[in-house]
């Protein structure tokens, strides 16, 4: 008994097709998965990198308070005490900028008259490649002793 295959006829070849039309699609989806995480994974990296950026800005703010031995005095109308005029280079794309404003003084409870805790606060920006950038707000206090 002799069978006919005529209406077969490339049928294998059709479904050869079929199985590589699928494997395209599935290696599209996957160089598209790729693409994005590396993009994720880049945009995350940059923006850890001005986070700490600005913290080493904002201790860059309390390191300036701390070597102050008397008031700073006011530079602007905004009550600014320092203001930052360049970017400080962290490595070779990042930086950051600090601000110190002047927020008011109070008497320190338990202590003489003369002394008087002096509020600022910090505003340091971090800077990373690609535009990245992140803001920190410190409060910052600092005990002088007036009249001297």
């Amino acid at each position: 008994m002799h069978v006919s295959h005529s209406n077969e006829r490339g049928s294998a070849m059709v479904m050869a097709l079929g199985a590589l039309t699928i494997l395209a699609v599935i290696a599209v989806v996957i160089v598209a998965i790729v693409m994005s995480e590396k993009r994720t994974a880049f945009s995350e990296y940059a923006g850890t990198r001005s986070f700490y950026s600005a913290d080493a800005a904002s201790e860059a703010g309390v390191n300036w308070l701390e070597h102050q031995y008397t008031p700073a005095a006011v530079v602007d109308t905004l009550n600014h005490v320092y203001v930052a005029d360049t970017v400080t280079t962290i490595g070779e794309q990042n930086g950051y900028q600090f601000d110190v404003q002047y927020i008011r003084k109070r008497y320190r409870a338990g202590w003489s008259t003369e002394y008087k805790d002096y509020e600022y606060r910090i505003d340091a920006t971090g800077q990373s490649a690609q535009q990245a950038a992140a803001n920190i707000r410190v409060g910052a206090t600092r005990l002088y002793r007036e009249g001297y």
